[in-house]
């Protein structure tokens, strides 16, 4: 696998612009604390057992139960019609504010105006809705998934030379993660002029299990000339995974795979020469960054529009230098 020197400036990059937000962003000091104390906030989460979701919902509670913020969770299960109907309820509670998942980029815009004629702030954490919606909510915080996705572009195509047959494993579809991971995947390859050609793009819903099936398929195709893999995220390249080895396949003559998410096993992988990168994003730093950028407009603090956090593309040559997401 080739190295890529050029993505450590890219984190530094998106660390910069995140300590830059941290002017606007929420002062949680000794005047924040009081000011936030018995708020009442209502969050609309996108699942409760999920690899990424259950640890950000858990550094969502733990930054509310140190600021005394009462949280009322309600889940989707990644089922947007039900988020829809959940941000309703969220509505007529009246809460002090609201945080939204969400998983479709227009299903919610009818609720955003709710609760925009409410006068309630509302904050989006990790995905984006499209921008029907800019101007509705207070502030998006999470990661830049299309830059994920020209990331993922840019270091696969670097590690096949250009050119190759390449698998998208993509998440469900018209989520707005998936859109932007796969949109700026396949606009990275065309602005390089890569001769790679994505041969097949499936939806495995961000799940293992259908990664796994939807894999078999992919490899009854496509196996015996497939150079490269890219996945929505590290759940799903491990389903590919699975399914190669699952055909008798040696690891050794898997293709090159990049995932995102920064995994342990995604970091196991890479260390063991049959995963060529992931890309890192903290769902504790996600969780924790919603909660206080709520709480900040709540209490009628000025928060910026649009809140990253960092990503870092870990491959063989940093690994050992980095840690592990979840």
């Amino acid at each position: 696998m080739k190295s890529s020197l050029r993505f450590g400036a890219v984190a530094a990059a998106g660390a910069l612009l995140l300590t830059s937000c941290g002017g606007d962003s929420p002062d949680n000091g000794d005047n924040g604390a009081e000011a936030a104390e018995g708020l009442d906030i209502c969050y609309v989460t996108a699942a409760e057992s999920h690899a990424y979701v259950s640890p950000a919902n858990a550094a969502f509670q733990d930054a509310a139960d140190e600021l005394e913020v009462d949280v009322t969770l309600l889940s989707q299960e990644f089922e947007a019609q039900t988020g829809t109907d959940q941000l309703r309820t969220c509505i007529g509670r009246n809460p002090d504010g609201i945080v939204l998942w969400p998983l479709d980029p227009q299903a919610y815009i009818p609720g955003l105006v709710e609760a925009q004629d409410a006068g309630i702030p509302l904050v989006l954490i990790n995905s984006p809705m499209d921008e029907e919606a800019e101007g509705l909510y207070t502030s998006f915080t999470g990661p830049d998934t299309y830059e994920q996705g020209q990331l993922a572009g840019d270091v696969l195509d670097e590690e096949l030379g250009s050119e190759g047959n390449v698998v998208i494993i993509a998440g469900q579809a018209g989520n707005g993660t998936t859109i932007g991971r796969t949109d700026g995947f396949n606009d990275k390859l065309e602005e390089l002029g890569s001769d790679i050609e994505v041969v097949q793009t499936v939806n495995a819903d961000f799940d293992q299990q259908r990664a796994l099936e939807l894999s078999r398929d992919v490899l009854s195709q496509h196996g015996d000339d497939l150079q490269g893999v890219y996945a929505n995220d590290d759940t799903m390249a491990r389903g590919f995974i699975d399914a190669w080895t699952e055909s008798g396949r040696d690891l050794e003559d898997m293709p090159a795979i990049v995932g995102i998410n920064g995994q342990q096993d995604a970091f196991e992988s890479i260390e063991e020469g049959y995963y060529t990168a992931t890309i890192v994003q903290s769902p504790e730093e996600d969780g924790r960054l919603a909660l206080e950028t709520i709480v900040g407009a709540a209490t009628g603090e000025e928060v910026d529009s649009r809140i990253p956090i960092p990503l870092t593309v870990v491959t063989e040559e940093n690994v050992a230098d980095e840690e592990p997401a979840f």
